[in-house]
């Protein structure tokens, strides 16, 4: 009668050679996949960020021509902010911008239908502070606080859409939204209120490949240099990450 043998090589594991092998490949395969993949969900951010501007400037538009108004945008940042009661309207200019927002009007009017919400630089969503909010009072084209006060809330750390007196003697990349060279070299003009979105914090990464597909090759400058040119402003990133500002439209 012939004996049968269980062949050895099938109860014995991987040789050590091979498992070098096989963590090689996987370890030459993330190497190549993975930075596609944070590619692909940055392009995505970017695309999310065009389109909410696209956004902004049809709600911004919307709100100028509200019957009633006065064909005009509310400053939210700096001086002149559009204030009632007289606590509030003697709270210094920092606190009135801290408390107001542009978008925050736009939802109070039905032209915004949601908050803002983007992937793309911080992630929060709250104001520090305490009190209560500076509502947008349509009737008397200002903002206002009940019971009357001084505004106590920041949401300076939040994305968020502002208006403020534009400023051309600051370079874009320091005005905090205040002055854009649109179109490479001219200042906005000093008599206009100039809308723009604010992303704190954004990696720089992002903030440069944002620079890229809104203001073009030819006015987006090296990786991790300040963006005075085009629609999209920053200062040197600092850390890794820098303040953001896109303009909307300038009245």
């Amino acid at each position: 009668m012939k004996k049968y043998r269980t062949p050895t090589n099938l109860s014995q594991g991987y040789s050590l050679l091979e498992l070098v092998l096989v963590l090689a490949i996987v370890s030459v395969l993330v190497g190549l996949l993975l930075p596609k993949g944070f590619d692909a969900l940055r392009a995505a951010r970017v695309q999310q960020v065009e389109k909410t501007v696209e956004t902004l400037k049809t709600a911004v538009t919307s709100f100028i021509a509200t019957p009633g108004g006065n064909g005009s945008i509310p400053r939210t940042e700096g001086a002149g902010i559009p204030c009632s009661g007289a606590a509030l309207t003697g709270a210094t200019d920092i606190a009135k911008g801290n408390g107001a927002r542009l978008d925050a009007v736009l939802l109070a009017t039905g032209k915004l239908e949601r908050p803002l919400s983007l992937r793309m630089g911080t992630q929060v969503y709250a104001p520090s502070g305490t009190g209560n909010e500076m509502l947008w009072n349509q009737a008397v084209q200002a903002f206002t606080m009940t019971p009357d006060a001084a505004p106590l809330r920041n949401w300076s750390a939040v994305t968020r859409l502002e208006a403020r007196s534009a400023n051309p003697a600051l370079a874009p990349s320091a005005a905090l939204g205040a002055n854009f060279r649109l179109d490479g070299i001219t200042n906005l003009s000093v008599n206009s209120v100039v809308a723009y979105l604010v992303i704190p914090a954004c990696p720089a990464k992002d903030a440069h490949e944002l620079a890229l597909a809104m203001n073009g090759a030819q006015l987006t400058p090296a990786e991790g240099l300040a963006c005075d040119t085009g629609v999209v402003a920053y200062a040197v990133p600092a850390n890794g990450v820098t303040d953001v500002y896109i303009y909307v439209t300038a009245i």
